[in-house]
């Protein structure tokens, strides 16, 4: 037992001794300076940096002025990254899937802005607003293509041969109507009404002729029922007798 203890002190003494040879103690460093070089400290002019200051060319802070088109882009790309993120999530940067959400808006603004001008060039509104009156009048409705450009008298007889007679009162109400224009007594147009005819017409005894043939015609041409060939004959014996009355013009 003595012989124990005995060498449980050496070993603790060793082990205490060597221990505190190890320790390290840091002496605190010591700045030095250059005291033999003759240095001079550099003065800054606090008036030239005021003026720097002031001087908008030297000011590169980017402002953006607070305006609603400002806060509605921002809020337009805050739900743009909103609706990315729901549909894709976090998408990694500089992925082929990434750059094309960026370019994504752009490439919309440029389709619709290839829609507009395909548009444009489709309708060609310059050239209907551009055109002269001659080239315009192209563009006739079916009654005034028939008027201004058909032989109205073989489309009486082409009707007549084929036993269309309320076709056939039709074509001679517009070669009334022709003839009437031809001679300044109405100035034609498509869309005038009866009224505005009978207006037009100061003859007394030409105007209630031109009513009557209008009434005949409105009777067969818009009445829901069979046309003989008595019933045009009727029609045709008042619309040659106002077509004879009809001053006619030297062309």
């Amino acid at each position: 037992m003595p012989k124990l203890f005995y060498i449980l002190l050496f070993v603790t003494t060793v082990t205490f001794a060597s221990t505190q040879d190890t320790t390290i103690v840091v002496s605190p460093a010591v700045v030095q300076y250059d005291v033999d070089s003759e240095l001079t400290p550099i003065a800054f002019d606090d008036g030239k940096i005021n003026n720097y200051k002031d001087d908008s060319d030297f000011n590169y802070e980017e402002s953006l002025e607070e305006n609603w088109w400002t806060r509605f882009k921002d809020w337009v790309g805050r739900m743009w990254g909103r609706l990315i993120d729901w549909i894709f999530g976090d998408i990694e940067g500089g992925t082929l899937l990434a750059i094309f959400i960026e370019a994504l808006p752009y490439l919309f603004l440029a389709g619709c802005i290839a829609f507009v001008v395909w548009l444009v060039i489709k309708l060609n509104p310059g050239s209907k607003i551009l055109a002269s009156q001659d080239s315009a009048s192209v563009f006739f409705s079916e009654e005034e293509e028939i008027i201004k450009s058909k032989d109205i008298k073989k489309l009486i007889e082409k009707a007549l041969m084929n036993n269309d007679y309320r076709l056939a009162v039709r074509y001679y109400y517009l070669l009334i109507l022709k003839r009437l224009t031809e001679s300044e007594l109405i100035d034609y147009e498509f869309d005038k009404t009866n009224s505005e005819y009978f207006n037009e017409i100061n003859d007394a005894s030409l105007n209630s002729n031109f009513r009557k043939t209008t009434n005949i015609y409105d009777y067969i041409w818009y009445g829901n029922f069979e046309v003989t060939r008595e019933d045009y004959l009727k029609a045709e014996h008042q619309f040659q007798n106002l077509e004879r009355n009809i001053p006619t013009t030297d062309v």
